[in-house]
């Protein structure tokens, strides 16, 4: 993975994010609820600025902090999906806080089951479980549109996809499909995808 002291240099360069985001990652880090690398926050947000997306699905709420960074980068309507009954509440009262309800639409449940029932977006955030991502593409390219853009987190998982850490017993299956996922987007004939060694690993989508 990229050099801790890079890492911590590049971080510090991220611009400041409001009271109600930091709020959120000091949340994240005492509960070890999983949110966006700094670094990747603010490629996120160049991102969104270049694409000016008008719908963004997003897959995997958790306590809302991507959803309100991306909100604050543009001005789409966003669909996010939390199967997490806790975190949605959570991630609704966020959203609340910060004025955005009304942006900001939270469906509660398995993502697998409601996919088939939406529209369609131009760009999809893929935040989820992991070991779903080859699922995930098949469900979610019909609601793509083309030209739009899918951004994959956590794509590396902690150095374990690309083989530079021992895989844990438990995770094998997760990485296995992480790797499959990857191997899909490279030579899939509908997207043009790069990969990107950015926080825990990001690959981003154009669909043809």
């Amino acid at each position: 993975m990229i050099d801790p002291t890079l890492v911590a240099y590049l971080r510090g360069l991220v611009p400041a994010r409001s009271p109600l985001l930091l709020e959120l990652e000091q949340r994240a880090e005492a509960g070890f609820v999983p949110i966006l690398d700094l670094e990747t926050v603010s490629f996120l947000q160049v991102l969104l600025k270049i694409a000016k997306p008008r719908r963004i699905l997003e897959v995997g709420t958790a306590i809302g902090y991507s959803a309100l960074v991306m909100a604050g980068a543009c001005e789409a309507q966003i669909t996010t999906m939390e199967r997490d009954p806790e975190r949605a509440a959570e991630a609704r009262a966020n959203f609340a806080k910060a004025g955005l309800q009304d942006r900001i639409e939270l469906l509660e449940g398995d993502a697998l089951e409601l996919i088939g029932g939406l529209g369609h977006y131009d760009f999809v955030f893929l935040d989820a479980a992991k070991g779903q991502y080859p699922r995930f593409l098949e469900l979610l390219d019909p609601h793509l549109e083309t030209g739009g853009v899918l951004l994959s987190d956590n794509i590396l998982f902690q150095g374990m996809v690309s083989g530079q850490e021992e895989v844990k017993h438990k995770l094998r299956t997760m990485v296995n499909r992480l790797r499959e996922y990857n191997e899909l987007l490279a030579h899939h004939p509908g997207y043009e995808t790069t990969f990107l060694p950015l926080g825990d690993g990001v690959s981003l989508s154009v669909k043809k």
